[in-house]
């Protein structure tokens, strides 16, 4: 059965519609991780209630309609802080005491749980969980969790919960952090090697459920399983693009990038981006039929900023199939002044021109290598001469 969730948006008298259609977003992240969506709250005000994100009066009519249609989770649209959530749950406790109070991230940790599938990106998981359950825990002094300890396993009377909590996570955010940097140097290595060896590798990014999972199926004729939900690609995925007398280029598949996600969140996944952060070209797959496609694009960019990325990504339309000819040509005006290609995942259309340019740039970086080992394969031949 679905959790039955209320989601929870505070509107400021300014931007109105931008943050409707955030709340429309956050359904969709509901909706990927399970939920059913009872209800849309907002409340127009300047700024969240500090102590419970909204206020008095809107706090008492959600106490009644958790009670009445007995709500599981209750959702903020905000990274919020860990103050006003404990204090949002602990108001609900009078109506319903399993009651859950998450925010946004909360939710997207909820998300990648359910969708991650090697080692590393569980890992990443647990210590973003922690780092975000951390926090929580510092912040509930006057809770259960500040009486102190002295049973078998505590280091004396004078030991609270919350320290031998904290010192539990402090020891096992060093283990992850330890086992990651461990996991990315290696792939960090596969990935130089690969790049000596004059192998061609390529990225696709982009904002959630742009389409590049269909895409990189496209390319590599794999069949790797696309969803209609947000985040459901966590693990980078490598596939070839093959051609017929050259060698392949390798592509990759990574995880989607959303608005407002936390720079700490994004940063538990540097790992997992390496090949982006590495390859030597990034596409950067954009749902062109979008109507906040410039806003997604400047979303993604941002992220790759923060992150150190310094390739200048090339832009793939997608989506093109659900466009008319005319915005087409409006699309190729808008973004004459950088490198970019219409295409469509779905239908095909575009797709030979995309793999043609990979071809010529996969050679173009292939051509000193190959003068570098005829050259040294020449003077080799000419000392053998000498002598």
């Amino acid at each position: 059965m679905s959790e039955r969730c209320v989601l929870l948006q505070v509107i400021p008298h300014d931007h109105p519609e931008e943050a409707l259609a955030n709340l429309g977003e956050l359904e969709q992240l509901v909706a990927t991780y399970g939920g059913k969506v009872m209800e849309r709250v907002t409340q127009h005000r300047p700024h969240p209630d500090p102590n419970t994100y909204i206020g008095r009066g809107k706090l008492e009519w959600l106490k009644e309609y958790v009670k009445d249609e007995e709500i599981d989770i209750v959702i903020l649209n905000a990274v919020a802080k860990t103050s006003q959530l404990f204090r949002l749950e602990k108001a609900l406790w009078e109506v319903n005491t399993q009651i859950q109070v998450w925010d946004k991230v909360d939710l997207i940790l909820h998300i990648f749980e359910q969708h991650a599938q090697t080692t590393e990106a569980k890992l990443q998981i647990e210590l973003a969980r922690i780092q975000q359950r951390g926090a929580r825990i510092y912040g509930l002094g006057g809770t259960v969790l500040s009486r102190q300890g002295g049973g078998i396993g505590t280091r004396g009377l004078g030991e609270t919960n919350i320290e031998i909590e904290r010192r539990h996570m402090k020891q096992r955010v060093q283990f992850l952090k330890k086992e990651l940097k461990k996991r990315a140097k290696n792939q960090s290595q596969r990935i130089q090697d690969r790049q000596n060896r004059g192998v061609f590798t390529t990225a696709l990014v982009g904002y959630t459920s742009a389409g590049k999972t269909t895409l990189f199926n496209a390319l590599t004729n794999k069949q790797k399983t696309t969803h209609q939900g947000l985040f459901t690609t966590l693990d980078s995925v490598v596939g070839k693009v093959k051609f017929a007398k050259t060698p392949p280029v390798l592509v990759s598949d990574t995880i989607g990038f959303i608005e407002d996600l936390p720079p700490a969140l994004v940063e538990a996944f540097r790992s997992t981006l390496q090949e982006s952060l590495q390859a030597r070209a990034l596409l950067h797959v954009v749902d062109a039929a979008s109507p906040k496609r410039d806003d997604k694009i400047a979303v993604v960019e941002n992220i790759l900023q923060e992150l150190g990325v310094e390739v200048i990504p090339i832009l793939v339309l997608n989506k093109i199939d659900l466009l008319s000819e005319d915005d087409q040509l409006q699309l190729e005006k808008q973004y004459a002044d950088r490198q970019h290609f219409l295409v469509s995942a779905q239908t095909g259309a575009g797709i030979k021109k995309l793999k043609d340019w990979l071809q010529t740039s996969s050679l173009d970086t292939l051509q000193p290598l190959l003068n570098s080992e005829e050259k040294s394969e020449t003077e080799t031949a000419a000392e053998h001469e000498d002598r």
